[in-house]
């Protein structure tokens, strides 16, 4: 209602005065309220009040905006960070995995070519005995 009074106050009518000043008996040249200079110096300062407590909450709600805001920041870093460390430890497990699994396969691919030489000629030279021996029962009988 303050407000609306001195919007009242603080708008130019479109006929009429800015502020006119009347003495005790005289007759208003205007239909409506009449509101003294005490009362108009009321009505101001009341209304700087309730602008400067606005202004205050808003800063207020501002700053545990600002502090609200700063906490979910640090969260958030604080849980990349912590993501970031995780996943590092877990390329480091797997990379020791597959570096024992390397070693596994290196140790089980050893050079086995002597041995296919040697079973490859002792397969050759006892086909060639039970070649020989086959034939020689057939010539013999």
């Amino acid at each position: 209602m303050a407000i609306s009074l001195l919007l009242m106050l603080l708008s130019k009518p479109a006929y009429g005065q800015d502020f006119q000043t009347m003495k005790q008996g005289e007759v208003a040249p205007f239909n409506g309220a009449l509101v003294t200079p005490d009362g108009v110096a009321t009505i101001i300062s009341k209304h700087e009040e309730d602008v400067s407590i606005c202004e205050e909450n808003s800063k207020h709600e501002i700053e545990k905006l600002k502090i609200f805001k700063d906490a979910q920041i640090s969260k958030l870093d604080f849980e990349f960070k912590t993501c970031q460390e995780t996943n590092k430890s877990i390329i480091e497990t797997k990379d020791k995995e597959l570096d024992r699994a390397y070693e596994i396969i290196k140790k089980q691919n050893k050079n086995m070519v002597p041995l296919w030489l040697g079973i490859g000629f002792a397969t050759g030279l006892a086909t060639s005995f039970g070649t020989y021996y086959v034939y020689d029962s057939i010539n013999n009988n």
